[in-house]
């Protein structure tokens, strides 16, 4: 426990690392815990952040379990090794079986591409080249988003034009 005029316990190095990558990602402690497989709650994420629970002067301290914080390393991006070098050994072990598993799973889903014929998959490739490499990836990205909203059309009925990011122009 810690008293008023000291402030609050200091987190401990994995609360540190959670938290600057739950930041990185742009997402809330909420909307971190709710992308997480397993059940963790908002107030309970913020809790493992901050190290403790209570009030300050009157807290407890708290550290995730290991299962828990491999599953929220997984949900913002943190890696074994940097969860061993922040000293949980125990929760990066869990980690990477996670990641294991997910690979595996990613692995069988099936390829969408492997509905188009070459000449299809070559010419996506051809327009993709022209883009710089740092670029390619968030294209993609905002060309999913534009699909999943149907603004690019239905398959066999696409626009004659795509639509155009004007703010992205610059």
């Amino acid at each position: 426990m810690s008293s008023p005029e000291h402030g609050p316990p200091k987190p401990p190095p994995e609360a540190d690392l959670i938290r600057l990558a739950r930041q990185a990602r742009g997402l809330s402690p909420e909307e971190a815990a709710a992308a997480t497989p397993v059940r963790i709650k908002g107030f309970r994420w913020r809790q493992i952040e901050k190290g403790f629970k209570g009030k300050v002067g009157e807290s407890d301290p708290v550290k995730a379990l290991p299962k828990t914080l491999a599953h929220m390393a997984y949900t913002v991006g943190v890696t074994p090794s940097r969860l061993i070098e922040a000293g949980r050994e125990d929760a990066a072990q869990i980690l990477r079986e996670i990641q294991i598993q997910n690979a595996g799973q990613e692995a069988s889903l099936p390829d969408p591409l492997d509905a188009l014929d070459s000449e299809r998959q070559r010419i996506i490739l051809d327009m993709l080249g022209q883009l710089p490499a740092r670029d390619r990836g968030p294209a993609l990205r905002r060309l999913a988003e534009r699909v999943e909203a149907g603004e690019l059309g239905e398959a066999g009925n696409p626009p004659t034009e795509l639509p155009v990011d004007r703010a992205a122009e610059g």
